[in-house]
């Protein structure tokens, strides 16, 4: 049986930081672990989601999930 669930990564978690918003990439990487660990691989994601900054997000959480 496959599993149809996807990770959809137009909003993703934002913290503060010297008065800037940023993705928080640390919680995006336990996410995507746990999201993977649990037998999901779809990840929805756009050039168009925050910017262009959740394709980034999702390609630094991957590479520490190798």
């Amino acid at each position: 049986m496959s599993k149809k669930l996807g990770f959809g990564l137009m909003r993703l978690p934002h913290i503060e930081e010297n008065g800037q918003s940023r993705i928080d990439i640390e919680l995006v990487k336990k996410m995507v672990d746990a999201f993977m660990e649990a037998g999901f691989n779809y990840f929805d994601t756009a050039h168009g989601y925050l910017e262009g900054k959740s394709e980034l997000a999702l390609r630094e959480a991957e590479m520490w999930s190798v």
